[in-house]
């Protein structure tokens, strides 16, 4: 009976390092588009004028992805049930893109293969 026990530990261990590795990747992620947006707007063509639907997205996209970095650091240094976690990716998953690049969509969609091992 100790040995199912201990293996359903081990399981559910390994799986908590799993969900933790795939939630910081989804933090580097986000970290990472934020970077490339924020490049896009300072090397955006000037001078930029105010009905620019282009510029305009790009800043809106910008300020979702800031306000979804900023809910996320609220979570630094909290440790994460299994299901936070879990519900934290799909929310990820069920997003809208940040971005147009289709990395950003690809990256996704391994999220969403990877997790359904957990669901």
């Amino acid at each position: 009976m100790s040995s199912v026990t201990s293996r359903t530990k081990t399981e559910t261990a390994r799986d908590s390092a799993k969900l933790a590795s795939m939630w910081n990747e989804v933090k580097l992620h986000l970290e990472d588009r934020r970077r490339a947006l924020a490049a896009e707007i300072r090397n955006y063509p000037t001078p930029i004028p105010r009905c620019d639907a282009q510029f305009n997205h790009l800043y809106e996209q910008q300020s979702r992805l800031a306000r979804d970095l900023d809910r996320i650091s609220a979570l630094a240094g909290t440790s994460l049930k299994r299901e936070d976690t879990i519900e934290l990716i799909e929310r990820f998953i069920a997003a809208a893109p940040y971005t147009d690049d289709g990395r950003e969509r690809q990256f996704r969609s391994r999220m969403k293969k990877q997790l359904s091992a957990f669901t």
